[in-house]
């Protein structure tokens, strides 16, 4: 169990006797009780233009909770095509918000050529983090470190690799 509990998945489910040992691995997560119709989480820094996304995903938000509304008269697996659309510009969204908070990554990445022409890109995590202004670093701190970001910035430079 603590060897999941370390594991670098989103979320965990059904988690029912909290020990010491499994209390002290959860410091960084976000509870939900479903019980009691409640949600913990840890005190987690701002993120970076807030406001911004807020207002971007706010439209998606409404058309998703209206659709949900309605759809109480149907099961949960089946959707309508608007609640498919509005899923869609909410990732939309957030695949700009990501891509915006990347899109420097160039200026703090070192690639190496290699002897077989293989080209190997190193991230600069605390020089990219440094980029940001002050009141956004708390967040950048903990987001760098998080599998989203290696996956997104895998990405991002595998095309640099291929320039």
């Amino acid at each position: 169990m603590l060897d999941f509990l370390d594991a670098p998945v989103p979320y965990i489910v059904g988690v029912k006797n909290k020990t010491a040992e499994v209390q002290s691995k959860l410091t960084n997560a976000v509870l939900v009780d479903a019980n009691r119709n409640q949600v913990k989480s840890p005190t987690l820094p701002q993120l970076p233009q807030y406001r911004e996304l807020y207002s971007c995903l706010s439209p998606y938000h409404a058309k998703l909770v209206g659709e949900s509304y309605l759809g109480k008269k149907r099961p949960v697996y089946e959707y309508t095509d608007m609640q498919v659309e509005a899923a869609q510009g909410f990732l939309g969204v957030i695949r700009s918000y990501l891509d915006s908070l990347c899109s420097n990554l160039r200026s703090h990445t070192i690639t190496n050529v290699q002897s077989n022409d293989d080209k190997v890109s190193l991230l600069l995590k605390e020089s990219f983090i440094e980029s940001f202004p002050s009141r956004d670093r708390p967040f950048m701190k903990l987001f760098v470190d998080t599998q989203l970001f290696s996956v997104h910035t895998d990405f991002v430079l595998s095309f640099f690799q291929k320039e």
